[in-house]
C-alpha cells in the first residue's frame, strides 16, 4: 500500500500587485548570513512577505529598514 502524499498550497494573504512605494526592509540570517529584500508598505506587511517565505527559525534573522535620508557623497568639515 502507497502512502498519499499531503500537498499544501500557500495562497498569499497580501495583494503584492497593487504595493504602492514602500520601504525596503532587510532580513539578514545571523546563522547563515543570508540577506532577504523585501519592498514593503510598513513593518506588518514586510513581515507578512516574510512569513510567506515559511523560514525556520524567528530569531535566528534580524530586520533593518531603509532610510528616506541616506547619507550620499563624503563628509564635509566645513
Amino acid at each position: 500500500m502507497t502512502k498519499k502524499k499531503k500537498v499544501i498550497t500557500l495562497e498569499p494573504k497580501i495583494d503584492t500587485d497593487t504595493l504602492e512605494n514602500g520601504n525596503v526592509y532587510m532580513f539578514h540570517n545571523t546563522k547563515v548570513n543570508v540577506n532577504l529584500f523585501v519592498n514593503a508598505n510598513g513593518f506588518d506587511q514586510a513581515m507578512d512577505k516574510f512569513d510567506l517565505c515559511c523560514f525556520g527559525i524567528r530569531s535566528d534573522w534580524k530586520i533593518f529598514m531603509e532610510c528616506g535620508q541616506q547619507p550620499l557623497g563624503e563628509k564635509n568639515d566645513n
